[in-house]
């Protein structure tokens, strides 16, 4: 099993987990995020990855921290107070498959974040059409390379290398690539956990 496919996998496993300790049924979850039980079901068994966004709706209605979707809690960097991830970790294809993106986590082993943080990689398309996503918390958008247009309600601009978004997730949002090359973005959102505890 490749690695993409490995991590897909525990992913899944671990809604599954939570999804059942929560006694709450594919259907349920759902009616609740506006997905579909058969969809939900290939996410559980890592057949079918799903976007960002759907992950923190997920996330907040099993009542876990996104983090844990990604990682073992069990982690030693919570007697470090840090993490370190390498660029030859992240390099091993563990790039998962979104809507018109693919996605890594950088922030998986740190204990109790109070943000998460991923690089998207926005392939050369020539479709014009997005899929708006929303999804709680704040969203921190950093262009890394290339050239993103990116829409936010009926608002849409082009973001270059070393442009910046600090979005509600609410608003609905999202962007495709409108260069030549890969687009790759930092993003930084507060994960689910942190916006249900905000007073």
């Amino acid at each position: 099993m490749d690695q993409v496919r490995f991590v897909a996998r525990q992913i899944g496993q671990r809604i599954r987990a939570a999804r059942s300790a929560r006694k709450m049924t594919l259907k349920e979850l759902g009616e609740k995020i506006d997905l579909s039980a058969a969809f939900l079901s290939r996410v559980e068994r890592g057949e079918a990855a799903t976007s960002i966004a759907n992950l923190i709706a997920i996330a907040t209605c099993v009542d876990i921290p996104l983090r844990d979707l990604f990682e073992d809690t069990s982690s030693s960097a919570a007697a470090k107070g840090y993490s370190l991830f390498r660029k030859a970790e992240r390099q091993s294809g563990q790039l998962l498959d979104a809507n018109g993106y693919q996605y890594h986590g950088l922030s998986a082993t740190f204990p109790d974040p109070s943000l998460s943080t991923f690089v998207l990689e926005f392939p050369v398309t020539s479709d014009t059409s997005v899929n708006l996503l929303s999804h709680e918390g704040e969203e921190v958008l950093y262009i890394l390379e290339g050239r993103i247009e990116f829409q936010i309600g009926s608002d849409s601009f082009v973001l270059e290398a070393g442009d910046c978004v600090h979005l509600k997730g609410e608003r609905p949002h999202m962007g495709r690539n409108v260069g030549t090359g890969v687009a790759r973005m930092l993003m930084v959102v507060t994960p689910s956990h942190v916006v249900d505890h905000q007073g």
